[in-house]
C-alpha cells in the first residue's frame, strides 16, 4: 500500500495502473473499473505530470552524459595537442577523470539527501556545462588536468543523482522497469550520435615531408571512425608531437571549442529544466527526497544481507571493468594480434556498439514479462559464452568467430546494469543517496583500474590477455549472478 500511495500507481504483474474504484452491493458483489489508457492518466492525473516531467528532465541530465561520453574518444588527439601533451602524460586526463567521478561519487552520497534533487540536478549540470566549455581553452597541461579533474566531479554527481532519480520516479513496477531500460537506451544514442557532431570541428592529421619541409594536411579520421568514441589508440600512432612550431600551429586551427560549446549549451539548457522544475515542485519534492534512510529489506540475518552487499560490490566493479575496456582495446587487439585494417577495427566496434544498443532496446519491452534477477543471470552466462568464443576465434584467427563472438557479447551486456540496479533497489537496499554514491563509487574504481591491468598485461605478456582478462573477471560475475539469484529465490 506504501507503494500504491508514493507513486500514485499499483503494481502487478503485467502493468502499472492508477488505483482503481469498487463497488460493494448489498450481495457483497463487486465491479471493477476499466483499466485507464496512459493518455488518460496523463490528463487526469496530476501525480502522472510530475511523473513525466521528472523522467524527461532526468533523461535530458543522462543523454547529457551520453553525449559528452561519446566525445572524449575522437576529441583525445586534439585534447593533447591543444595542452602540449604526448600519449603518456596524455593518459593523465583520464586518470583524473575518473578520479574525480570516484571524488564526486562520495560527496554526491554525502549531500544527496541533505538538499532538493532538482536544484542539486541544475547546479551540478550548470558546473558540469562549465568545465566543458573550459577544456577546450586549457593551453596548459596542468590546467587540464585540474578541469578534467573538475569535470569528473561533477560527472560523479550527477551520475549519483541520476541513478537514484532513475528509480525513485516510477518506482519498482514493471512501467518503472521499462522506464530504466529507455534511460539507458537514450544514453546509449547520444553517446553514438555524439561522435558524428564532434567530427567536423577535429584537426586535421599532420604529416611532415622530409623533402620539401612542408606541412600537409590530411583527415584524421576516417568517416566510420567518427562515429566511435573508444579507438582513439590506434589513430594516435603516428603522430608527430616534437616539433614545437607545428604543435602551437594546430594548437590555433583547432575548432574543437566549438563541438565543447554545443555540449556545454545543452549541458545549460538541460539545467534550466531542473530550475524550472525546482520552482514548480520544490517544496513537496524537497520533503520526499528527506524522507526515511536506505535500510536492508526482508527478514534475513544482517550477515547475510551484508555479505550479498559485498557480492554486489564485486559484480559492480568487475561488470563494470569490463565494460569501459572492452570497446576501448578490442579495435587495438584486432589491429595488432589480428593484423586487421583500422578499418575493421572500427567496424568491429560499431559493432559492439549497436549490438548493446539492440540489447537495451530489447530490454524495454522484455523487462516487463521477465524478472530483473533471471534477465541479470541469463545474460551474464550469455556474454561469458560470448568472450569465451572470442578467445577460441582469436587463437585459430578465426575472423567471423570474432564477429559473432561481439554481437553475442554485445546484447546481453546492454540488458545487464540496468537489471542490476532494480534488483538491488527491490531485493537488497532502496537505491537512495549514500547508497547510490557507494554503488557507483565501485563503478569508477572499475573503471579506474581495470585500463592499467588490461594495459600491462597486454604490454609485458601477450595481447590475448585481454581476452584472458575479459573470461576471468565474465566467470566471476557469473558467479555472483547466480548468488543474487539463489538469494532472491529463497526470500519468494
Amino acid at each position: 500500500m506504501e507503494k500504491e500511495e508514493k507513486y500514485g500507481i499499483q503494481s502487478s504483474d503485467l502493468d502499472a495502473v492508477p488505483m482503481q474504484e469498487i463497488n460493494i452491493g448489498k450481495d457483497n458483489s463487486y465491479e471493477q473499473k476499466p483499466k485507464e489508457s496512459f493518455c488518460s492518466e496523463f490528463r487526469n492525473s496530476n501525480v502522472i505530470q510530475s511523473q513525466i516531467k521528472r523522467s524527461v528532465c532526468n533523461s535530458g541530465a543522462y543523454m547529457i552524459m551520453g553525449w559528452t561520453k561519446g566525445q572524449i574518444g575522437p576529441s583525445f588527439p586534439d585534447i593533447m595537442i591543444i595542452s602540449g601533451a604526448d600519449l603518456e602524460n596524455g593518459s593523465a586526463f583520464m586518470t583524473s577523470f575518473y578520479t574525480g567521478r570516484l571524488l564526486g561519487s562520495v560527496l554526491a552520497g554525502v549531500i544527496y539527501s541533505k538538499i532538493n534533487k532538482h536544484l542539486l540536478f541544475g547546479a551540478s549540470l550548470i558546473l558540469y556545462s562549465l568545465m566543458v566549455a573550459a577544456i577546450p581553452w586549457c593551453y596548459l597541461y596542468e590546467l587540464m588536468v585540474a578541469a578534467h579533474t573538475l569535470f569528473g566531479v561533477c560527472g560523479g554527481i550527477l551520475s549519483v543523482a541520476i541513478g537514484c532519480e532513475t528509480v525513485d520516479i516510477w518506482g519498482p513496477t514493471p512501467r518503472g522497469h521499462s522506464y530504466l531500460m529507455g534511460n539507458s537506451a537514450m544514453y546509449a544514442i547520444a553517446s553514438v550520435l555524439a561522435p558524428l557532431v564532434t567530427a567536423p570541428f577535429l584537426l586535421q592529421k599532420p604529416h611532415y615531408n622530409k623533402n620539401n619541409t612542408s606541412w600537409n594536411s590530411t583527415s584524421y579520421y576516417s568517416p566510420i571512425y567518427t562515429l566511435l568514441n573508444s579507438t582513439n589508440q590506434s589513430g594516435l600512432r603516428g603522430m608527430d608531437l616534437d616539433n614545437d612550431k607545428s604543435a602551437a600551429i594546430n594548437r590555433s586551427m583547432s575548432k574543437l571549442y566549438v563541438a565543447y560549446t554545443i555540449s556545454a549549451v545543452l549541458s545549460m539548457l538541460t539545467a534550466m529544466l531542473f530550475l524550472i522544475l525546482f520552482c514548480q515542485l520544490g517544496p513537496s519534492e524537497k520533503e520526499r527526497s528527506q524522507k526515511g534512510e536506505s535500510h536492508f529489506i526482508g527478514e534475513r540475518s544482517p550477515l547475510l544481507k551484508r555479505l550479498q552487499l559485498f557480492n554486489t560490490s564485486v559484480f559492480s566493479v568487475l561488470q563494470n571493468a569490463i565494460d569501459f575496456t572492452f570497446i576501448g582495446y578490442l579495435p587495438v587487439f584486432c589491429i595488432d594480434y589480428l593484423g586487421w585494417t583500422n578499418a575493421f577495427g572500427a567496424m568491429v566496434t560499431s559493432v559492439a556498439f549497436f549490438s548493446r544498443l539492440l540489447g537495451t532496446l530489447s530490454g524495454i519491452f522484455l523487462v516487463r514479462y521477465v524478472q530483473p534477477h533471471q534477465i541479470l543471470l541469463i545474460s551474464t552466462i550469455v556474454s561469458t559464452a560470448g568472450f569465451i568464443g572470442l578467445t577460441i576465434s582469436a587463437h585459430f584467427y578465426f575472423d567471423a568467430g570474432i564477429w559473432i563472438s561481439v554481437c553475442v557479447i554485445g546484447i546481453p551486456f546492454g540488458l545487464m546494469w540496468p537489471n542490476m540496479l532494480s534488483w538491488f533497489n527491490e531485493n537488497l537496499i532502496p537505491l537512495r543517496g549514500a547508497v547510490s554514491g557507494f554503488l557507483h563509487f565501485t563503478v569508477f574504481l572499475g573503471a579506474l583500474l581495470a585500463p592499467l591491468l588490461f594495459g600491462y598485461m597486454m604490454k609485458e605478456i601477450s595481447l590475448l590477455w585481454f581476452c584472458y582478462l575479459c573470461c576471468i573477471k565474465s566467470i566471476v560475475i557469473v558467479v555472483n549472478a547466480i548468488l543474487m539469484f539463489i538469494y532472491t529465490d529463497n526470500k519468494r
